[in-house]
């Protein structure tokens, strides 16, 4: 287990070092420049000096490898353009993510997974039908024009719940305050990782259901609960994990675009401003952030294929 998991460390630190240098010089390739230089009122001479100070009048290569060497010393380097340190940045920003990504998740998981063992158990029936419609209609939305519905249907014409914003300001705060803020937008991030959960769910669990061991448990006079609470359950749970995994990072670090239509103060939002601003040390800081989320989720999920099957042994 120990040299798996080693092993695996050193995978991950291959491509996190892989992805932020791909990001870096694609950032480099790409047009525009930095948001405060691209004012063109800006005297040339002022607009020289900040790029001196700041290292970007050097070649991309001088500055990859004074990045670099600034992240093997574990430090991601200051925002070029709000001159605070990124590490500092994104800690500020993270717990908001990780609360809209937390409740996105507790979607995802407590509809998903029960939606796709119900309609796994009827298959073809009426309600295995209607299930599958909405999953496939949650996969087709897009999640801003989801988004967008929501918030004028809730916010604007029915005025039950806000549409932008964590909290009500200038007043104190509020579990229902910061609940009625979280309902849309985490329903919105949630939408299509449930849908695309539910269709693996009843996927894996179709696929279980007919093994030669269900069969013999049922022979053995088993009730139906049993057979699928203790016999189904754990071995159709193991590919499920894999998507489940590949759906951790997507709602912690990719709700991007979430995080914007709803003015939501997380890392998605602000990454979208740093890209907006060409804020290379920030860009490059939230990637890393997204990418050792990836890679630690991942292997989260490999050792927990372990728990669920001791026949999965790691060499």
């Amino acid at each position: 287990m120990t040299e798996y998991i080693i092993k695996q460390l050193f995978a991950g630190a291959a491509v996190l070092f892989i992805v932020v240098s791909a990001t870096f010089f694609l950032i480099q390739a790409a047009p525009g420049r930095l948001s405060i230089l691209a004012d063109p009122t800006l005297d040339p001479t002022v607009a020289a000096n900040i790029e001196r100070r700041l290292g970007l009048d050097q070649s991309a290569a001088v500055q990859y490898v004074r990045w670099m060497t600034r992240i093997g010393q574990g430090d991601l380097g200051n925002s070029l353009v709000f001159g605070r340190p990124v590490l500092t940045m994104i800690l500020e920003r993270l717990p908001a993510t990780l609360l809209l990504g937390f409740a996105a998740l507790l979607i995802t998981v407590f509809v998903g997974i029960p939606s796709g063992i119900i309609a796994a158990r009827w298959p073809n029936s009426p309600l295995d039908q209607g299930l599958s419609f909405l999953s496939v209609i949650g996969l087709a939305t897009p999640n801003f024009w989801l988004g967008i519905l929501l918030i004028i249907l809730f916010s604007v014409t029915l005025g039950w719940l806000p549409g932008a914003g964590m909290q009500t300001i200038g007043q104190p705060f509020s579990v229902f305050d910061r609940l009625a803020y979280l309902v849309l937008p985490a329903i919105v991030l949630a939408t299509s990782t449930t849908a695309e959960l539910m269709r693996y769910t009843r996927s894996s669990w179709l696929e279980v259901i007919n093994q030669d061991f269900v069969r013999s448990a049922r022979s053995k006079g088993l009730s139906e609960r049993v057979v699928h609470g203790k016999h189904i359950m754990k071995n159709a749970l193991i590919p499920v994990l894999t998507i489940l995994g590949l759906t951790l990072p997507r709602l912690v670090g990719g709700a991007a675009i979430i995080e914007s239509l709803f003015s939501w103060p997380g890392i998605g939002s602000m990454a979208v401003n740093a890209a907006i601003g060409r804020d290379t040390t920030l860009i490059l800081g939230t990637t890393i952030f997204v990418a050792i989320a990836v890679i630690v989720s991942n292997l989260f999920i490999d050792l927990l294929y372990g728990v669920l099957d001791p026949r999965i042994r790691f060499d």
